[in-house]
């Protein structure tokens, strides 16, 4: 066979990935030891690193280029995997996605897949800053992950009725001064999955509306919430939505 230490090679890295992956997937479901709404977090509480960040000016060009560290997860154009394993981050509020990785960095998100990645000896401050303003700018191409089956009936009226458009929007576009991602066609398995997290004190950073909006829902609630989400269009399009609306 040609090559044959090259492809045994391969193929360690690929199972020593899969172990890591696996790894992380059993500390992705501890319970986070900051837990939600403590006094050691809370909603609005900018850590020293999300200061700094926000004093950098961004570089989407550079932003392309850090990137590529990324790309193994989430993808090359930023669209991450269809079953949720990884999220969409194109589109994605700049703001967000600072938030979400210096807390993750700091450890106030339980996140041990990013952590390898998000570590500053992986990536500097600037080059955060630069990749946010990066994945802002994308389109995704690809489509997302949606549930089995068309729920969004009942998720939109979960979704109104739980006003959860206060904070995440009417077409689930978020709200970048806010810091409120975008959920609107974000993978079904991933919505799933941190509002899971979110119920279950997990995530660690989660805001504590949202705790409290969705502390009684059912696995069927979630399930039907997440589907609603992953069938609304990108939040592009939101402007043009509510010009109609008016």
């Amino acid at each position: 066979m040609r090559n044959l230490p090259a492809i045994l090679a391969a193929a360690l890295a690929l199972a020593c990935q899969s172990a890591s992956v696996a790894a992380a997937d059993a500390a992705d479901k501890a319970r986070s030891a900051r837990g939600f709404g403590s006094a050691e977090y809370e909603w609005g509480t900018i850590i020293p690193e999300r200061a700094e960040a926000m004093r950098l000016t961004a570089d989407p060009v550079r932003g392309k280029e850090a990137f590529r560290g990324c790309r193994g997860c989430h993808r090359r154009d930023g669209a991450g995997v269809r079953d949720g394993t990884y999220p969409r981050l194109t589109g994605q509020h700049a703001s967000v996605i600072i938030k979400q990785v210096t807390e993750v960095r700091s450890g106030v998100r339980n996140n041990p897949k990013m952590d390898p990645f998000a570590s500053d000896h992986a990536v500097s401050v600037q080059e955060v800053v630069d990749i946010a303003a990066y994945l802002e700018t994308l389109e995704s191409v690809r489509e997302n992950g949606k549930g089995s089956e068309d729920r969004s009936a009942r998720g939109r009226e979960l979704y109104v009725g739980n006003k959860c458009g206060k904070c995440h929007g009417d077409y689930g576009e978020g709200n970048a001064a806010e810091v409120f991602p975008v959920v609107a066609a974000q993978h079904y398995g991933y919505l799933l999955r941190e509002m899971v997290y979110i119920q279950g004190g997990t995530r660690g950073n989660s805001h504590p509306d949202m705790v409290k909006a969705i502390e009684k829902f059912t696995m069927d609630d979630l399930e039907a919430v997440a589907d609603y989400l992953s069938r609304l269009p990108d939040y592009r399009t939101v402007a043009e939505l509510k010009s109609k609306r008016k």
